[in-house]
Formats: structure tokens, C-alpha cells, sequence
């Protein structure tokens, strides 16, 4: 949800010692995400669904020396892809960190289900609706079906996620902030999120310029909830 983009907004701030910001947020073949945007994660294996499962199997002194490289880094970003990584003790091993916890409300869960599944390759044939489809020749099957399939895998998943957030993960209050991403088309609210991860950790603060992430928030229009 929007996790690329945001990630993003803070190759702006100085710290940052990665590979120059495109401002104009291309995404892949799938348009309405930023995956061109030139972010990449700092740190391998610190992402997916198989990254946290990984991580929750290591012992303390292997998650040191996983986390050891972050130590040469000025200003370390992670999209971290499952609420399930909430349920690492990251002060054990960090010093200074910030979590922004992207979260849609309830009643927007179908809808941002519905642009998880627009932003990634239609491939049906690995989805799990599929596997227990008796017609094993998706070919002959209406597009359409397939593709209605395909959204309620993805809401499915989002709510499931969002469940396990409210009943199993242990929100670490201090240093986490909680953002609604239909707010990204808020200049305000954006730029307060920013403004408040730089507070958190005593980092400067940076400028967002919405003149340059307007295309993608035209892109994602569809998705955000309208205020008026």
C-alpha cells in the first residue's frame, strides 16, 4: 500500500547515500505503483513475506549479525512488506529507528485489495482460487471472472493481514506512527508524516514537493478516497 512511494519521499532527506530520486515516480509495467522511483532496500532479504519468516527463525546473534551492516548507514529505509515484521523486538537491535505503520481504515480494505491486485503481473495460474479450480484450462474461463477472482484473493489477503495486526502483532507505540495511506493526496498530512519520522529520529526535516508526486497520486486517483 503505497509502501515504494513512501519510501521514497525520504531520498529527499540529506542522509540519504543511495541512488538519485526519479521525481516523476515511474512504476513498472504496472503503472499506478512507484517501483521506477530508483528506491531500492538498503538491506537484502529484509522485505517479503519469506524475508520475516526467515528473520523470526534466527537467533539473537544471528539477527546481530544480519542487522550488523546497517551500522555503516547514514539513513537506512526498508519496505517491510508484512505486519508480521511488527513482531521482531526492534530495540533490541536498533538504537534510533521509526516505524510508519500504513494502514487503511476498515471499510477501504476492499478497495486497496482491489489496487494490490492492479499493481502486480495477472498471473492466475499461482493464485489460490486457481489450484482448486476444476477447470485447470484458465484459458477457456472469462476474463472477467479471472480477473474478479484474482481482486477477492487480494482483499482476502489484506483483510487476513489486518487481522493479524489487530489480534497477534505487538505494536511498539514509541516509535511507530500509524498512516492512513488515502492521505498521501493530502499535502498536510503527507508532509506531517514526514515531518514527524524526521522528529523521531533527530533527523532534518525535508520539503515534499506535491508538484512532483501529483502523477502518481493522478495515477492512483481510482484508489483514494475523495474527500469531496
Amino acid at each position: 500500500m503505497f509502501g515504494t512511494f513512501i519510501c521514497s519521499l525520504f531520498m529527499k532527506q540529506k542522509l540519504w547515500e543511495g541512488v538519485k530520486l526519479d521525481t516523476t515516480f515511474p512504476g513498472d509495467e504496472h503503472h499506478i505503483n512507484a517501483h521506477g522511483s530508483g528506491y531500492k532496500d538498503v538491506l537484502a532479504k529484509f522485505h517479503s513475506t519469506v524475508d520475516m519468516k526467515s528473520l523470526v527463525e534466527k537467533n539473537h546473534n544471528d539477527l546481530i549479525k544480519f542487522f550488523e551492516p546497517l551500522d555503516k548507514i547514514k539513513l537506512g529505509i526498508h519496505r517491510l512488506a508484512n505486519y508480521n515484521f511488527l513482531n521482531i523486538n526492534f530495540q533490541k537491535y536498533f538504537s534510533n529507528f521509526v516505524i510508519v505503520l500504513v494502514r487503511p481504515r476498515q471499510e477501504r480494505l476492499d478497495v486497496y485489495g482491489e489496487r494490490l491486485d492492479k499493481s502486480l503481473p495477472p498471473d492466475y495460474h499461482t493464485q489460490w482460487w486457481a489450484k482448486n479450480f476444476k477447470k485447470k484450462d484458465l484459458n477457456k474461463v472469462p476474463k472477467f471472472f479471472l480477473e474478479k477472482m484474482s481482486i477477492k484473493e487480494k482483499q482476502k489477503y489484506i483483510k487476513n493481514n489486518t487481522d493479524l495486526l489487530d489480534k497477534n502483532s505487538k505494536i511498539d507505540e514509541e516509535n511507530t506512527i500509524v498512516f492512513d495511506p488515502d492521505n498521501i493526496s493530502d499535502p498536510t498530512l503527507l508532509q506531517q508524516m514526514t515531518d514527524n519520522v524526521c522528529d523521531s529520529i533527530g533527523i532534518e526535516k525535508f520539503k515534499i514537493s506535491f508538484d512532483e508526486i501529483q502523477g502518481f497520486i493522478d495515477k492512483n486517483k481510482k484508489y483514494l478516497y475523495n474527500k469531496g
